[in-house]
């Protein structure tokens, strides 16, 4: 699919039907086949037993990134792999780490660092989060998150940088790249 065609496609159908189709449809832009795409993702499953679903979303695999101020740049060798995992018991874990953070540092933090936890407590109200953002680098949640992360980047996605987001379930996950089509809109 070339640019014009992917501006095409996201001013053609409304932003629902396009997520669904990104999120249960994967084109697999990043992989040079389905059967290389399903066998990455079996390794994932493997570490997330209870996920509802895992998916390679963003330029990875709809070849363009959604996000405006990358201006629908093209999937390159510069791109990371962007993974949606749709797992309660993993949200939710992440979620309770951050609200012991919270709970427990958030009047000893600077500005920036209230506001940032501030803003990750509206993600996670959205329904995702990332073990990144919790800010303790003795976490366990966090230490398993950069192990397997490293461990996913390997060279079936040519050793790019790993991201993973928790999804509480399918429609919050919807929802969240609904809103990326529309800002892609603009």
């Amino acid at each position: 699919m070339k640019l014009q065609e992917f501006k095409q496609l996201i001013r053609s159908q409304t932003p629902r039907a396009i997520a669904e189709d990104f999120i249960l449809k994967s084109s697999i832009h990043a992989f040079a086949s389905a059967k290389d795409y399903s066998d990455y993702l079996d390794i994932i499953k493997q570490d997330h037993k209870n996920a509802l679903r895992v998916a390679i979303v963003g330029s990875a695999n709809w070849k363009f990134s959604l996000n405006p101020r990358n201006n629908l740049s093209e999937f390159s060798a510069s791109s990371d792999i962007d993974i949606a995992i749709i797992c309660a018991d993993h949200y939710l874990q992440t979620w309770d780490e951050l609200r012991s953070y919270h709970r427990n540092q958030y009047y000893s933090l600077g500005v920036d660092a209230r506001n940032a936890l501030r803003r990750n407590g509206e993600n996670v109200y959205s329904g995702f989060v990332s073990p990144k953002w919790v800010p303790s680098l003795s976490s366990s949640i966090r230490k398993r998150y950069e192990k397997i992360t490293n461990k996913y980047s390997d060279i079936s996605v040519g050793y790019r940088t790993v991201n993973m987001m928790y999804f509480r379930n399918m429609d919050e996950t919807i929802d969240y790249y609904v809103r990326g089509i529309r800002a892609a809109k603009i």
